[in-house]
């Protein structure tokens, strides 16, 4: 009785679950993870500074123009003794005194600094760019991880079912044989394990799946209902060139253009240190408005003055001690080791390459190979259902049929599922996966 209640709560609970499922498609999840993915969302951020730090205005090609505006009182005690030979002696004598004044400087030239910089920035801004794809990249490939694996895992759980639904035939089959006098009391007892069994495989099935769902939920940053349901078919690329991948793949991989990025970014920084060796000339003008009140010790009661005041001024570094030379050397160093660093990450990158390729030919003869043994188990477990029901095989010798046909199936269904990751893989190391078939 108890193993009855079992199946019919669990039954409910599969009935109450496909009821209730909504539905994500592959391109509503790349939608959804475009727009909410949080790394995503960060090297959007980082692409918006990058272009403000790549702007003229940031970088001094604008003159400046500053205010300054001041006052003063004063409370003094004083002797003041003048060449008459009159003293006067003064307390708490006041006087103040104002000014304002507006100024503008203007560098007409530092050495190609400026320009160097603004080249600097907008390769960095050109650097963000790429970071922002491999982000886009990165994102696509552990969206499909995770999508293909609640499509295996539901797959998986549509096949337990069935197995589920054969065992209940045998188990109710066996009582009606018992009716008869045909079965035994042994075989109502195997037929009930087997679909207690069964019933066990299906919640830990539910579990793995309901796992999956978060995985996914967590790379899309989505609110998606936890019971949700996706594609389960599979569209391999038609054809796949590997010669034509590896043409492709030195001016579309992000990490050999991120290494480029590098060498472009370390030959700036050396025409940068020698920018110190050349003059800076600046042109500064000013217009300032003064006011003094004297106290009764001065000459003057009151003074007032306006004017505008211009130069140009020149700032030259004829000797630095030698750090100048240092920074070069250095910089010549820094851009060798860069480009050292890009022939190592295309050797990486080819590695890489030869790998995902091999791996995903040698998944497609496994994926090929376990669907023949899925073909050849279901026609054996045909068989075997057939002459179970005249009784010419045991139960042992049934549920081994069925057991290997639920393996067969499972097996084959990863296998599936792996070789569609593996040619993403190989997509994504030939810096393509933007224009893979999912």
């Amino acid at each position: 009785m108890r193993i009855k209640g079992f199946i019919v709560l669990l039954t409910s609970l599969s009935f109450f679950d496909g009821q209730s499922q909504e539905f994500l498609t592959k391109e509503e999840a790349v939608q959804i993870a475009l727009e909410k993915n949080f790394n995503i969302k960060i090297a959007k951020n980082n692409i918006d500074i990058a272009e403000g730090n790549a702007s003229k205005a940031n970088l001094g090609f604008n003159p400046t123009v500053t205010a300054t505006a001041g006052a003063n009182y004063n409370l003094d005690n004083s002797t003041a003794i003048f060449q008459s030979g009159d003293e006067t002696n003064l307390s708490f004598a006041a006087s103040n005194s104002a000014n304002t004044g507006v100024g503008v400087n203007y560098v007409l030239f530092d050495g190609f600094n400026r320009q160097y910089n603004l080249e600097r920035n907008l390769q960095t801004l050109s650097a963000s760019q790429l970071n922002a794809r491999f982000a886009l990249e990165s994102v696509l490939l552990e969206l499909f991880n995770a999508y293909y694996e609640v499509a295996r895992i539901e797959v998986d759980y549509e096949n337990l079912v069935e197995i589920l639904a054969i065992s209940k035939e045998r188990l109710e089959r066996a009582k009606v044989s018992y009716d008869y006098g045909v079965s035994t009391l042994l075989d109502i007892s195997n037929a009930e394990v087997d679909v207690n069994t069964d019933s066990i495989a299906i919640l830990d099935q539910q579990q793995l799946l309901t796992n999956a769902r978060h995985n996914l939920n967590f790379v899309l940053n989505g609110n998606i209902v936890d019971n949700f349901a996706v594609e389960t078919d599979v569209i391999f690329a038609p054809f796949l060139s590997k010669e034509a991948l590896l043409e492709d793949l030195k001016l579309a991989n992000v990490n050999l253009l991120l290494a480029s990025s590098d060498i472009r970014l370390s030959q700036i920084d050396q025409k940068l240190t020698t920018t110190s060796r050349l003059p800076t000339v600046s042109l500064n003008g000013e217009y300032g408005f003064n006011r003094s009140q004297n106290n009764k010790a001065s000459f003057l009661d009151r003074a007032n003055s306006n004017g505008f005041t211009g130069g140009i001024s020149l700032n030259w570094s004829v000797f630095d001690g030698g750090r100048r030379n240092v920074q070069e050397q250095n910089a010549k160093i820094t851009s060798l080791n860069q480009q050292l660093n890009y022939d190592l990450t295309y050797q990486q990158i080819l590695r890489d390459f030869e790998n995902a390729w091999s791996d995903y030919q040698n998944r497609l003869v496994i994926w090929k190979a376990l669907e023949q043994n899925v073909v050849t188990s279901k026609l054996n477990f045909e068989r075997s259902e057939e002459r179970y029901k005249l009784r010419q095989i045991t139960n042992l010798e049934f549920r081994e049929a069925q057991s290997n046909m639920i393996n067969a199936l499972t097996a084959q269904n990863r296998a599936k599922f792996t070789a569609k990751l593996s040619e993403l893989q190989v997509y994504s190391v030939a810096g393509k996966i933007q224009e893979a078939v999912y």
